[in-house]
């Protein structure tokens, strides 16, 4: 049951000594057992589901996805030559697409205290924009490119995101969750998720509202082979006065009546390379401006990545409310 519990998949692999696949218990059987009679002091072996159907390490995709029809099950433990158990997948695993290989981390565990009222009984990145949450957009978006491998950092409502999302699979998408016991800032939260992150890999935050070509930013990175990409935007600001232009002698030169000063700003999108997460500090609060630091003093290849598709931050209500006309 404690295993049951733990693995979250409604089914446990029975091994011998040597790994080797021995039976399959589910939490069905379990039930079942209990209900006519059987303590839960008693042995597995009365129970356990022996030589259930397996499938070879390597085996070809449209093959698993046979077996999973026939026989009509929904987990499917893999064995080695020698019959040692590597791995179970389930049905949900073959019917999503594969997907890309670079996961994606979003950033879903911030206040949203900007947005007062708003985010006083659900969390910012659970507003909706249109019909559904501002989170199913930025899945959507990056599942439509083919990145379907999707990492959360959730803290303030978690719950609410847990079980709006699940494991993704009704979404198209693969859904894994970290939770930050405290708020660890848009890069801390990186850190906990570093047992996923073996490729490079993208980081948003989880109030971007935007249709940007996600994988026309990816291929960037890696052809420029950059340790850490930054999407950004550009901002024009207007001064609303007149500014002065002086010399070194006190003379006006010249009036410029308001101005417009043009910035290059970040747009909340990155692409890290997992090699960098090594400059996090671990279990301590850290923002992204703090990494991306890091890396450009350690002599880091830290690039840009121009947005030129629709972009919004939904910091303030004013976006909230723009966003949403």
């Amino acid at each position: 049951l404690e295993k049951l519990n733990i693995g979250a998949k409604g089914i446990v692999l029975v091994i011998d000594e040597n790994d080797k696949l021995i039976g399959t218990i589910t939490d069905g059987d379990v039930r079942r057992a209990i209900l006519g009679g059987v303590s839960i002091e008693n042995r597995v072996n009365g129970i356990v589901h022996k030589n259930p159907v397996c499938v070879e390490e390597g085996a070809d995709r449209e093959k698993i996805k046979d077996i999973f029809i026939r026989k009509a099950i929904k987990q499917l433990p893999v064995v080695n030559k020698k019959g040692v158990v590597v791995d179970l997948i389930s049905i949900n695993d073959i019917l999503i697409p594969k997907g890309k290989e670079h996961p994606v981390i979003i950033m879903a565990g911030g206040l949203g205290t900007r947005l007062k009222d708003l985010t006083k009984e659900v969390p910012k990145p659970m507003l909706k924009v249109g019909q559904d949450p501002i989170l199913y957009h930025i899945i959507n978006n990056f599942k439509r490119y083919g990145y379907n491998k999707i990492i959360m950092t959730v803290n303030y409502k978690a719950n609410i995101i847990e079980n709006y999302f699940q494991d993704g699979y009704a979404y198209g998408v693969k859904i894994s969750y970290i939770r930050e016991n405290e708020r660890l800032g848009t890069a801390g939260g990186i850190k906990l998720a570093k047992d996923y992150l073996n490729k490079p890999f993208f980081v948003i935050n989880g109030d971007i509202f935007t249709n940007l070509n996600v994988d026309n930013m990816m291929q960037y990175h890696l052809k420029n082979t950059f340790d850490l990409t930054v999407a950004v935007r550009q901002y024009s600001y207007e001064i609303p006065y007149g500014v002065i232009e002086i010399d070194g002698n006190n003379n006006v030169v010249n009036i410029n009546e308001k101005p417009e000063i043009e910035y290059l700003i970040s747009g909340g999108i990155y692409c890290l390379n997992p090699e960098v997460i090594e400059l996090i500090p671990d279990g301590e609060y850290y923002e992204i401006t703090d990494l991306i630091n890091s890396c450009v003093n350690k002599g880091l290849k830290v690039g840009y990545y121009e947005i030129k598709e629709y972009w919004m931050d939904i910091g303030k209500l004013e976006d909230y409310y723009k966003v949403n006309d």
